[in-house]
């Protein structure tokens, strides 16, 4: 496109200024307008004749093609989202102190249920375990 504007001619007829390009110099005048991408390699590095784009890769019938997923985390984060997903799995042993208000104690505390206290314990085959219930001093 030229620096001083479309290339407009006057119409015989009217005298407005008409532009009688053709579709094809208008559409190439619309193309040199817009921002063009700048080829990050040469037409002759790309096009290679002689050249199989799709190689075969040798391979014996026992060898195996693995995907390895790649994590970007530093072994800082890793490590933190192994602890709070070990925390999210795992149980409270004891359960919370009770509040000595009475206004946070139930009205009617027989109605209420009461927590299982009961104590389990996981040993090996053959070894004897004891467990004591109550408080020492």
């Amino acid at each position: 496109m030229s620096k001083e504007g479309m290339p407009l001619q006057f119409d015989m007829f009217s005298g407005e200024l008409v532009d009688n390009r053709t579709r094809r110099q208008k559409k190439q005048d619309k193309e040199r307008a817009q921002p063009r991408q700048i080829e990050m390699f040469s037409s002759r590095e790309v096009a290679q004749f002689g050249v199989n784009p799709r190689p075969l890769i040798p391979l014996s019938p026992n060898t195996r093609l693995l995907l390895i997923p790649e994590d970007p985390r530093t072994e800082e984060e890793i490590e933190q989202d192994r602890q709070r997903a070990a925390q999210e799995q795992t149980y409270q042993m004891f359960a919370e102190p009770a509040a000595t208000n009475d206004a946070d104690q139930p009205e009617n505390a027989a109605t209420e249920i009461a927590p299982d206290t009961t104590t389990l314990a996981l040993v090996p085959r053959g070894v004897v375990a004891v467990v004591v219930f109550g408080y020492f001093f």
